[in-house]
């Protein structure tokens, strides 16, 4: 059975609310609204899921080395006496870990080093790891990565790495004493000396 509206009488179907269609402006608006607090929600914690993980990378790579320091001067009686970034992968033309000249943070430049990579890679199973490539800046200069620094005077290497945002230097190993953690611009240095060879 089929119900009709009738079109007579004092009152319209308008103003009823039978035949409205369509949202208003307001409702437009909000709806709008919700989505962007949304998007900007999923932004921020997509950028601080990435951040970790950029960190992670540089922080295992970095324990990599370190590992791989103590087992050469096991070998060799001393630590190889090269400096340059730890790693590969380093952005051209210059290929510097720390910046492309004298660095305001570091006190040194830093290129990379085949001689440190070629040195540690058979004790880190033939493979060279690579820290993140992720940039953090102090003032005007940019850092990637990480850096080793051999002292003949000490026998110790000094071993620098740029972590995103302010961060805990993570503690490398039994050996490894941390010499300091200093927050520069958006990122955390941290320096470790692996202590001389037994």
């Amino acid at each position: 059975m089929r119900k009709t509206i009738s079109m007579s009488g004092s009152e319209s179907l308008c103003a009823k609310g039978l035949l409205r269609r369509g949202f208003t402006i307001i409702e437009l608006l909000i709806v709008i609204v919700v989505i962007a607090i949304l998007a900007a929600i999923t932004v921020v914690a997509y950028n601080g899921i990435q951040t970790r993980a950029n960190n992670t990378q540089t922080i295992d790579a970095v324990k990599q080395f370190v590992k791989a320091y103590h087992l050469y001067a096991i070998d060799n009686g001393d630590y190889p006496q090269f400096a340059g970034c730890l790693g590969e992968g380093y952005p051209a033309p210059n290929a510097r870990c720390l910046s492309q000249s004298t660095a305001e943070c570091w006190g040194t430049g830093g290129a990379t080093s085949l001689a440190i990579n070629e040195a540690l890679k058979p004790y880190m199973n033939g493979r060279v790891p690579s820290p993140s490539m992720q940039q953090a800046t102090c003032g005007a200069t940019t850092y990637v990565g990480a850096y080793g620094s051999y002292s003949s005077t000490t026998k110790t290497v000094t071993v620098y790495m740029i972590l995103k945002g302010n961060q805990v230097c993570p503690p490398m190993s039994p050996n490894t004493v941390t010499v300091g953690t200093s927050f520069i611009g958006d990122a955390t240095r941290c320096f470790y000396r692996i202590e001389a060879a037994a």
